[in-house]
């Protein structure tokens, strides 16, 4: 069936569009006012699930998903050693949503050079940690390998450490610990690493956990913490609670003084500020799309005027109010499609730069990251075009209705 209605839409939209000045800049306002708001709001989803993705890998880098230490270790500056056994940590395994566990020992020692002297927690790593972040973040020296018999007492250092302590790669330094009696361990800097998490990065020092154990005297069978990272199909709260029944079916192991945290509830005030940037996030898409729907109702409302004596021939031949509204909300889907396109166009475009390219720079001693982050999420993105598109052309609904004032006598005499 043929649709008049749609026919006559696209001829004012190429005539607009060709010919007529007024029309063409109506049209191009309204078109630059959905691509910019379409832009601007792509462009902050990006940034901000980039920033959120990238801040919060880290964190759960430095610290996993979930942890399992012992209750004492919660208010005190020492650790305290928790079971770490194969069957006890095999049971763990079989919770549906963990993928992997390692286990971890820390101690707190005091760094002393000819010139100055730092606190630090000297962390200590499993032979079978498979993590690639300190890795990713080494920049000078290499990796030490974390196994029973080998580099015991070799360090990595961050980079911010060695700058306040003077000390540089391949120095020795002694370290005093304070257990029950004091020991001076000295120990060789093979790497040096730089995450920009200045939080943690002027506090740990990462060597092996056979050296932490040792000098704490605790057996094969015991760590610190025990690190539980997820596959994220489950919530990290339910897993807790699978570990938490899993414990307590226990026949063969106490575990009425170990507790479980989640990496948010260990570091709440960073995600709190994180979760602030959503809120954020909100008010930069509502304001614009609010833009978006003003420039398109403006440039609809003079597109009508310029058209007064089309609508007035229209209506003299029969064509009720109905159907030009019809023609006007039709004219209206050509522009936005044309502005949504265009903001696709130009957000993605500009957020595909950043990510590839970097270009935009941040204070890492701020934000934690060098450079602006990027995070693509397809369905939030079209979603996001969709939105636009709906909430556009609803609120065209109503100034649509100006057509119903016009009357063919009137407006056809019109110029």
């Amino acid at each position: 069936m043929f649709n008049y209605a749609l026919h006559i839409a696209r001829r004012l939209y190429k005539d607009s569009c060709n010919k007529k000045p007024v029309s063409q800049l109506a049209t191009n306002i309204a078109v630059c006012g959905i691509a910019t708001g379409l832009t601007v709001m792509i462009v902050s989803l990006c940034v901000v699930l980039g920033f959120k993705n990238e801040i919060s890998s880290r964190i759960i880098d430095f610290g996993s998903d979930i942890q399992i230490m012992h209750i004492h270790s919660t208010s005190s500056p020492e650790s305290y050693p928790i079971n770490s056994s194969k069957d006890f940590v095999n049971t763990l395994q079989k919770i549906l949503g963990i993928d992997k566990i390692e286990r971890s020992s820390n101690i707190f020692g005091l760094i002393k050079t000819n010139t100055d002297y730092k606190g630090l927690y000297f962390k200590g790593i499993c032979p079978e940690n498979t993590s690639t972040f300190l890795k990713k973040n080494l920049v000078a020296g290499r990796m030490p390998n974390f196994s029973k018999k080998e580099d015991l007492n070799s360090v990595l250092v961050s980079q911010s450490i060695l700058h306040k302590l003077n000390l540089k790669l391949n120095d020795k330094i002694y370290t005093y610990f304070f257990d029950n009696s004091i020991k001076v361990r000295r120990f060789n800097i093979i790497g040096v690493f730089d995450t920009n998490m200045q939080q943690f990065d002027d506090n740990i020092i990462y060597t092996n956990l056979y050296t932490v154990n040792q000098i704490k005297k605790w057996n094969e069978n015991q760590c610190s913490t025990l690190e539980i990272k997820i596959d994220h199909k489950e919530s990290a709260d339910k897993i807790c609670s699978d570990i938490l029944s899993a414990m307590r079916s226990m026949k063969n192991y106490d575990t009425s003084d170990l507790v479980i945290y989640t990496i948010k509830q260990l570091y709440s005030q960073i995600f709190d500020w994180l979760n602030l940037l959503d809120l954020d996030t909100l008010v930069i898409l509502v304001l614009m799309t609010i833009l978006a729907c003003l420039t398109m109702t403006s440039g609809l409302l003079i597109l009508i005027l310029e058209k007064t004596s089309t609508i007035g021939i229209l209506k003299s031949t029969g064509a009720t109010n109905g159907a030009i509204r019809k023609i006007f909300i039709y004219y209206a889907i050509f522009i936005t499609s044309r502005g949504i396109l265009w903001g696709y166009v130009i957000g993605l475009g500009i957020s595909f730069i950043q990510y590839n390219w970097h270009i935009i720079s941040m204070d890492a001693s701020k934000y934690y990251v060098s450079y602006v982050p990027i995070l693509f999420n397809w369905p939030l993105i079209l979603i996001l075009g969709f939105s636009t598109f709906t909430i556009c052309i609803v609120s065209l609904l109503g100034p649509s209705y100006i057509i119903t004032k016009i009357t063919p006598s009137k407006a056809i005499t019109f110029r």
